[in-house]
C-alpha cells in the first residue's frame, strides 16, 4: 500500500484492512472468499495469514463468524517459500493459494505434502508463460488462471494446457458474464472477479413482476413530500416488506425495549425519516433472493456503511452521511435487478448528481465510488489516490471500512429471512 499524503493521528487499534473476494461455483452460489490484506501489521511488518484469517473473523461476531468461515472456503495467499505459519488453526476451511515465487518454486512441494495432509486445499496461481513448477501443479487441488488481458482463443488454449489435470479449475479477473458462460463451458469450476456486480440481461429485458412491484417501492418511499400516515400506509401494503421490518426492528440491532407490533407505532417511534431509511435498505437487500443476491446485497449494505461513516471524519465534508449511504446502497441496484442502472432509476427522487454518478458520469459521488470498488479490488495504489485527493486520512478509513464489514455482516440474517 501506497503511504497516504493525508496523515492523521494514530488511533488505539488501527485494524488490518482485509478485504474479501466472492468467489463464485457453477450455480453462482458463493463457494468461498479470497483474503486479501491492505494495510500492513501496527509496527510495518506484513500481514501473516493467521492476522488476516482473524481480521476477517472479527467482522463477522461471535455467533455468525464462525459459522460462516465453517461454511465457505477461505482463500489466502502465499508468495513465498516461507509464507505459511504453520500455527494456523482451521487448516481445514481454507484454501493456499501459491503465487508468484512460491508458484515456481519446488522447494514448495513439501509445503504441499504438509498442507494436504493437515487438510487443507492447495490451488496454484498459473499464466501463459508456463512459469509454474510442473510437480506443484500435479500435487495442487485447483489451478488458478486469470483472464487478465487474455482473448478468447488464448484462454482456450491455455484450457487446453489442463487437460489432463485431476483437479479443478479456478477463473480470476472474469470480468462479465460473458465470460463467466464462456469459461464455464470451458469446464472451470469456481470464477472470481467483478462480473457479479454486472446486471445478468441486456438492456432490453424486461423486470419480472416481482422487481416491477419492488422497485416502484423504493420509489415511493424515495419520495420526500411522503407524509407519515402515508409512509406507513405504502409499507403496510407489502406484506413481505411489513413482515421483513417489524422483524428487523425488533431485532438485537435495534435494542429497543418493546417488542413494536404495527408498522404505524413503528414509524410512531422511530420518525418520518428514520423508518424511510430503514425501509429502503429492507426493499433493497431483498430484492435478489438468490445467492448472488445475498452477497451484492451485504456488498449495497457495507458500501453505505462504509461512505457513510467515512464521510464524518473528513472536516469540512460536504455531504450528509445519510446521503453518502444511500450512494452506496443504491450502487448495485443495477446488479440486484438485472436492469440498467438509467431505467432503473427513472422515478427514483434521488440527487441528479448521485444519479449521474450511478449511471457512470465522472463527478465527485462517482469519485466515491471509484474508491470503494478500488479497495474492493485489491487496487490500493488507487483507492489511496483518492482518499488523499478528498483529505481523508487512510487509517481511519480502514477503520470505518472493517466496521462497516461487521456491520453489514451482521444486518443481512436480520433483513433477508
Amino acid at each position: 500500500m501506497a503511504d497516504a499524503v493525508v496523515q492523521c493521528q494514530s488511533l488505539p487499534e488501527e485494524p488490518l484492512l482485509v478485504v474479501r473476494q466472492p468467489i463464485f461455483d457453477r450455480d453462482k452460489s458463493v463457494w468461498g472468499y479470497e483474503l486479501r490484506a491492505g494495510s500492513t501489521r501496527p509496527d510495518g511488518s506484513p500481514a501473516t495469514l493467521a492476522d488476516i484469517l482473524d481480521a476477517y473473523r472479527a467482522t463477522l461476531g461471535p455467533e455468525g463468524g464462525t459459522a460462516l468461515v465453517r461454511d465457505k472456503k477461505i482463500l489466502l495467499s502465499i508468495a513465498a517459500e516461507n509464507g505459511f505459519d504453520g500455527s494456523l488453526a482451521d487448516i481445514d476451511c481454507c484454501v493456499f493459494g501459491l503465487c508468484g515465487r512460491a508458484a515456481s518454486s519446488s522447494r514448495c512441494r513439501d509445503l504441499v505434502e504438509a498442507l494436504h495432509e493437515r487438510g487443507g486445499i492447495v490451488a496454484l496461481d498459473v499464466d501463459a508463460d508456463g512459469t509454474a513448477d510442473p510437480e506443484l501443479v500435479r500435487k495442487a487441488d485447483i489451478v488458478k488462471v486469470s483472464l487478465s488481458g487474455k482473448t478468447p482463443p488464448e484462454i482456450v488454449r491455455l484450457r487446453a494446457r489442463f487437460k489432463s489435470f485431476g483437479g479443478e479449475l479456478l477463473a480470476t479477473d472474469v470480468s462479465g458474464w460473458e465470460a463467466f458462460e464462456g469459461t464455464r463451458a470451458l469446464g472451470f469450476r469456481y470464477f472470481q472477479g467483478p462480473f457479479f456486480g454486472v446486471p445478468l440481461s441486456g438492456g432490453e429485458a424486461a423486470l419480472a413482476a416481482t422487481a416491477t412491484a419492488k422497485l416502484q417501492l423504493l420509489r415511493e418511499l424515495a419520495n420526500p413530500e411522503c407524509e407519515m400516515d402515508e409512509l406507513a400506509g405504502i409499507i403496510a401494503s407489502d406484506i413481505t416488506l411489513s413482515y421483513r421490518m417489524l422483524k428487523y426492528i425488533n431485532s438485537a440491532s435495534f435494542g429497543l425495549r418493546n417488542k413494536i407490533k404495527s408498522i404505524q407505532q413503528a414509524v410512531s417511534l422511530l420518525g418520518l425519516n428514520e423508518i424511510r431509511h430503514w425501509a429502503t435498505v429492507v426493499v433493497v437487500t431483498d430484492l435478489d433472493s438468490t445467492p448472488k443476491g445475498e452477497e451484492l446485497a451485504y456488498m449495497a449494505l457495507q458500501r453505505g456503511r462504509f461512505l457513510s461513516k467515512l464521510a464524518g471524519t473528513i472536516k469540512g465534508f460536504p455531504h450528509s452521511a445519510s446521503t453518502m449511504f444511500m450512494l452506496g446502497l443504491f450502487s448495485l441496484l443495477d446488479a440486484l435487478l438485472s436492469y440498467p442502472m438509467d431505467k432503473a432509476l427513472e422515478g427514483v427522487p434521488l440527487d441528479d448528481e448521485i444519479k449521474a454518478a450511478l449511471c457512470g458520469t465522472l463527478n465527485e459521488f462517482r469519485d466515491w465510488l471509484l474508491m470503494v470498488e478500488a479497495v474492493e479490488l485489491g487496487n490500493w495504489t488507487v483507492a489511496n489516490e483518492i482518499l488523499s485527493r478528498y483529505g481523508a486520512c487512510f487509517t481511519q478509513a480502514a477503520t470505518q471500512y472493517m466496521k462497516a464489514s461487521a456491520w453489514a455482516a451482521s444486518q443481512i440474517p436480520n433483513m433477508r429471512k
